[in-house]
């Protein structure tokens, strides 16, 4: 939903709210007249209007004598439709009452029937955004009964064998029959004769009128009952009803493509089903009056069977259906579940969809939750069977909602009402589908008396039953385990949504949550092996004639049994082409086909080391794991003394062992399903080189051992540091209160680990690599009223602090140690100094914290009698002391609590930084912002849960950097969940007051609020600027392409590209001298050759150390003071060797020239229209300058003299 429709019902709220009663009435069916209702659009088979029929729930005489419940109501309602049954009076009297009730009736309709009154609006508002105008269907209505009339006008034709049949078509049709593998045999003596259809029934979403308004085409589904008559008694096995329904269907197509209506032809399958070839019929474009083009949707033929055709016993799930001659014993052969049930699904199309209209005129808000259930399941992947090859769909998610509604609950009660809002049946439906377990519990909607249609019997074919009404078909054949616990899991999430104080209704139903580079933690596109995986022998070939599906069933089952809990979600896709010109033989979809399997870690099992089996005594679980693990399987005894089978994966560092399941999953794909590391693509660790530093860089400046170790040293020196410093407190006039970490190295979020600096031997650091990090320590003192009132002298008394605690842990503890004056600082108030202490190959740098400062600060603010200029200059200086006191103290522990939290949240950070620096922004993005963009996607992690791989993590923040509407809403991070209602309407409220004194948005392009900062302008009051955000915007869609088309492609080395900036946008492009950028080493693509560490080679910077000295930043801040607006500069301060600039278009534009204009300037000559003019034009002009491009880059050039190497301009 876009921004602007939420404000739309955000305002809606407010208003009704302001209403002294709600008028707000319950879900009600799509309006429509009655002429709409009773009109005769709907095609027609001997005078019987055939959506009447699924109204009623009538089709003929094969339901006449059936004694279902949805016929009983049928009969109910024809029973209330008698006009004399009530009286008009009463009618009037009981209108009155319900009209009196019903406004006050609206406020606890409200409260019950929906999540909040803003819910209801946003459902109400998606209703209307997805319904379909049927009633504008008037070419499609007559083409449906075009096709009608082209069915009953067919012939019938002659007997003919299988194969004179087919070539027949194919030489007089052009249309080759699909016969589904295995073919009819050479000898089959089986015939075939066409007979008219003997209905012809529209069926599906768009009978009941429940169809979402998508970009996709939507179907409408004609079912096509073919005549008793042209089956046998054993035409149910071995194929034969398959082989003669596609001959039906087949004549069905020709007759369409003889009548010369230019319809374009299609075959396809049903739901995947190879054995199922069905008809699509797209309009012809020609705008006839049966070209449906407008309606935006293709007719789908689909043959289909009475009920009676087959003795249903015979298709039991226990049955054996396909076999060969020399197999006659049907009790000695493996059963065949899926083909029977593939055979009894074709008789079940209007019984189905009567079962649903029963619901749909009992229940007024059905429609609508299916609606919304379509909605919610397609944005997972799961509204159609074909959608990701799941096998779940929205019909059996309606077929679920119409069984709660007549049982399913507690003690065998309804779980669900008629009285029910669309949201409490969407609700409640998904809440039984969540608590419901599918693999031990079958769900029967009808039971069958049939001993051999038991529970068991299904359970014990099947991994999933869901039975129709009839209590004979399992609706879920073809839903493997792996797909119901993908939908168990979806169903989860959205209970805890529903149950969130918070709305969620973006994450519910708008957001996509089947973008795979996001949804999972690690990403499996692989090939089926060439040849059949060993456990496809002749029994699993005849109950699936598609070795992908079968395949796809088993890389499911074996990842599941493999992985165990390390895995909270696996999700097995795939989608192959299934449509073919009706001349051409079916393709072998196989061979183009693509599975991807998606995982979501458990960040706690995840990185397990050892896999612990069964006891060795325990005989058979210890044979069954051997032959499971294989090789991999050992016998290992424990620290408790316990002897067990285990498999145990040896590595070290969070990175490798994040990369632990990527092994286990090799491992078994090859092992059992034979298939080669070469086949795979895995996405799991591919960012993970861009976070290290890089192989050019000598191990003498960087071990790279330190990398499995990560940020531990750095943590480690600094707690023995803190240690260090409180020792030294005794011999200071105060004590030490308390000390702080406030660097991005001790909250484990700087993009490179910090490694520490053998400071002994700098001199032979190359210069591209003296870069010493210094990590800023927060050391407070206790209060006391020994500081003198005066801000000068309380800085002097600070110095004396540095000097004195300098003395003490040199003389106590040998370490050196640096007072520093900021020369820099040219505000008198404002905090300046701080002690570098140089300590295990680390430099920190302490900063003493009075809170006597701040008072002197707002003292100075507050004092009515001080002068404007000083009263700034205390703003100024107070917001300094915030920053590094507060905010960044209090940031660094919020982000070390997330490290802690969520594994995978400081390499996303790191990686982020590391994009935003390859894209030349770090000098318009502060870390601290970076972070908490970052943080959002963990802690506000909907519709997923928070990821627990870096890149994930990473696409996710792409994806928020890419679709976040800046402009119109601010970003809530709740870091800690302390956020409340109440704030969350502040921090929008305030927003809003921001944007309307600030409509251009000067400054504050981002807003980033979180629980200590509702204002939401902490770290982003000065940068980005309004028009670096929008690069941000541009190049994050950029990037989620490019990622979305590596992993398609499956070319790893193109991910690079993610980290790739496109320079022909900026105005001139500056390149410095690697040799001379201290950070050159932090770079991505270091050359070598500028860090040789050989002992020839002596830096020009001596042996001393040189604590956060970088000429670039340097050069940079030059270039801002010396040029302020007139350009924008961009670099990347992680060993970035160019920087690039843009000139300001608002500064750039011609303006009367006038002395000091603050940059080197040329004339020009333009007219009053703003036209310019050559210099000897006679005509009258205003004396303009504009700035001098070439002079001011060669003025840039001087100033960057011995570090910059050339200009290039665009």
């Amino acid at each position: 939903m876009s921004p602007a429709v939420k404000r739309k019902l955000k305002q809606s709220v407010k208003t009704k709210s302001h209403n002294k009663i709600a008028k707000i009435k319950p879900d009600q069916p799509n309006k429509r007249s009655v002429e709409e209702e009773n009109d005769n659009d709907f095609i027609e088979d001997d005078d019987e209007d055939l959506m009447e029929a699924s109204r009623t729930g009538k089709y003929g005489s094969d339901d006449e004598d059936n004694g279902d419940s949805w016929e009983e109501q049928s009969d109910e309602d024809a029973g209330s439709d008698n006009e004399g049954a009530i009286s008009r009076d009463s009618r009037s009297k009981r209108g009155k009452k319900e009209e009196m009730g019903g406004e006050l009736e609206g406020l606890k309709e409200t409260t019950e029937l929906y999540k909040s009154n803003m819910f209801k609006l946003e459902i109400d508002e998606l209703l209307a955004e997805i319904n379909i105008h049927y009633e504008k269907h008037v070419s499609l209505q007559k083409a449906l009964h075009y096709l009608k009339e082209i069915f009953d006008g067919i012939p019938d034709g002659n007997e003919m064998l299988l194969d004179t049949f087919q070539a027949t078509m194919q030489k007089k049709a052009k249309i080759v029959v699909p016969f589904s593998k295995p073919h009819p045999p050479a000898d089959a003596q089986y015939k075939f004769k066409f007979q008219k259809p003997a209905a012809m029934h529209i069926v599906g979403g768009y009978a009941l009128k429940s169809i979402t308004k998508t970009k996709e085409a939507f179907n409408v589904d004609v079912a096509v009952e073919m005549p008793s008559e042209i089956f046998q008694e054993k035409d149910h096995m071995n194929n034969r009803y398959f082989h003669k329904r596609s001959c039906y269907l087949v004549v069905l197509a020709k007759a369409i493509k003889d009548s010369k209506k230019n319809f374009h032809l299609e075959f396809s399958t049903f739901n995947g089903d190879s054995r199922k070839p069905i008809l699509l019929v797209k309009p012809s474009g020609d705008k006839s009056d049966v070209d449906f083009t407008k309606a935006r949707c293709v007719i789908r033929i689909l043959p289909s069977i009475a009920s009676d055709v087959f003795r249903v016993q015979r298709l039991a799930p226990g049955r054996n259906n396909v076999r060969s001659k020399e197999e006659s014993d049907a009790h000695a052969l493996q059963p065949t579940p899926q083909y029977n049930a593939s055979v009894l699904m074709d008789a079940t199309y209007t019984t189905n969809l009567a079962f649903l209209y029963q619901h749909s005129k009992s229940t007024p808000a059905f429609k609508d939750a299916i609606l919304l259930a379509k909605i919610w399941l397609f944005q997972r992947g799961l509204a159609k069977a074909e959608q990701t090859g799941s096998g779940f769909s929205a019909f059996l998610f309606a077929m679920l909602m119409g069984y709660l509604l007549q049982g399913g609950g507690s003690g065998g009660g309804k779980k669900l009402s008629p009285s029910h809002s669309s949201y409490q049946l969407l609700r409640g439906t998904i809440d039984f589908i969540a608590s419901h377990d599918f693999e031990k519990e079958p769900v029967f909607i009808g039971r069958s008396d049939n001993e051999e249609f038991s529970s068991e019997s299904f359970m014990a074919n099947y991994d999933v039953a869901i039975v129709d009404p009839s209590g004979t078909l399992n609706l879920a054949a073809k839903v493997t385990l792996s797909t119901i616990s993908q939908l168990r899991y979806e169903a989860t999430l959205a209970m805890k949504y529903f149950n969130d104080s918070a709305d969620r209704f973006e994450p519910l139903f708008l957001k996509n949550v089947n973008d795979i580079k996001s949804r999972f933690d690690n990403l499996i596109r692989l090939s089926p092996p060439e040849s059949s995986i060993k456990q496809y022998d002749s029994a699993a070939e005849a109950d699936y004639p598609s070795h992908l599906e079968f395949f796809v069933k088993n890389v499911g089952a074996v990842l599941k049994k493999g992985l165990t809990n390390r895995v909270d979600l696996i999700s097995v896709q795939y989608t192959a082409p299934n449509m073919w010109a009706i001349s051409e033989q079916i393709p072998n979809f196989e061979d183009k086909a693509e599975v991807t399997v998606g995982l979501v870690l458990n960040p706690d099992n995840a990185p397990r080391l050892v896999d612990q089996g069964p006891d060795a005594q325990q005989t058979e679980a210890a044979k069954e794991f051997r032959e499971f693990w294989g090789k991999k399987a050992e016998l290992r005894r424990f620290k408790d003394g316990s002897i067990l089978e285990s498999v145990v994966w040896e590595t070290k560092g969070y990175e490798n062992r994040s990369l632990i399941v990527r092994k286990i999953v090799f491992y078994l794909l090859q092992f059992h399903l034979g298939v080669l590391v070469d086949n795979v693509r895995y996405w799991a660790g591919q960012l993970y080189p861009y976070i290290n530093y890089a192989k050019t860089v000598p191990s003498s400046l960087f071990n790279q051992e330190l990398g499995i170790a990560g940020f531990q040293p750095v943590m480690t020196a600094y707690s023995e540091f803190a240690k260090l410093v409180r020792s030294v407190d005794d011999a200071l006039p105060i004590l030490i209160g308390n000390i702080y970490p406030a660097s991005s190295s001790l909250r484990q979020s700087s993009l490179l680990l910090p490694h520490p600096t053998d400071f002994d031997n700098v001199t032979f650091y190359p210069t591209a690599a003296r870069y010493v990090e210094a990590i800023d320590v927060i050391v407070q003192l206790e209060r006391s009223s020994k500081w003198p009132d005066d801000l000068a002298a309380v800085q002097k008394v600070k110095y004396a602090f540095y000097l004195k605690m300098a003395e003490e842990i040199k003389t106590r503890h040998g370490h050196a140690s640096v007072v520093v004056d900021d020369i820099s600082e040219t505000n008198e108030l404002a905090i300046r100094g701080y002690l570098d202490v140089f300590y295990s190959g680390f430099v920190f740098r302490c900063h003493i914290h009075l809170d006597q400062e701040k008072e002197l600060l707002q003292n100075i603010i507050s004092n009515k009698t001080e002068v404007k200029a000083r009263k700034e200059l205390a703003q100024q200086a107070l917001e300094k002391y915030e920053r590094l006191f507060h905010y960044k103290q209090r940031h660094t522990f919020y982000i070390q609590a997330l490290c802690a939290r969520f594994t995978a949240f400081s390499p996303t950070v790191r990686l982020v930084k590391r994009w935003f620096g390859a894209h030349l922004l770090t000098t318009h993005i502060s870390e601290e912002l970076i972070e908490l963009i970052c943080a959002h996607v963990f802690v506000e992690s909907q519709p997923w849960t928070p990821a627990v791989n870096a890149l994930a993590g990473f696409s996710r923040v792409l994806g928020l950097l890419a679709t976040w509407d800046w402009q119109n809403s601010p970003l809530i991070v709740d870091l800690e969940g302390e956020l409340t209602p109440n704030d969350r309407d502040s921090i929008f409220e305030r927003f809003t007051h921001l944007r309307s004194q600030n409509p251009k948005i000067t400054h504050g392009a981002f807003v980033v609020a979180t629980a200590k900062d509702l204002d939401g302008m902490r770290w982003t009051r000065s940068k980005p600027c309004r028009v670096v955000a929008t690069r941000i915007q541009a190049l994050a869609m950029a990037s989620c392409t490019v990622l979305d088309n590596v992993i398609r492609s499956g070319e790893e080395k193109d991910i690079k590209r993610l980290f790739v900036t496109p320079m022909q946008d900026y105005s001139a492009v500056i390149q410095l001298k690697p040799e001379r950028c201290t950070r050159y080493f932090q770079n991505m693509h270091p050359q070598h050759k500028y860090l040789s560490t050989t002992q020839e080679t002596v830096s020009e910077l001596g042996d001393k150390v040189y604590v956060q000295f970088n000429p670039v930043t340097d050069f940079i801040n030059d270039i801002k003071k010396t040029y302020g607006d007139l350009l924008l500069v961009f670099h990347d301060i992680y060993g970035g060797d160019k920087i690039a600039l843009v000139w300001n278009p608002t500064m750039t534009t011609p303006q009367q020239w006038k002395l000091r204009l603050g940059y080197n300037s040329v004339p020009v000559d333009m007219t009053k229209k703003g036209v310019l003019k050559p210099a000897d034009d006679k005509e009258e002009v205003l004396k303009l300058a504009a700035p001098n491009f070439a002079a001011i880059l060669s003025e840039i050039e001087r100033l960057g003299e011995g570090l910059v190497e050339n200009i290039e301009t665009a």
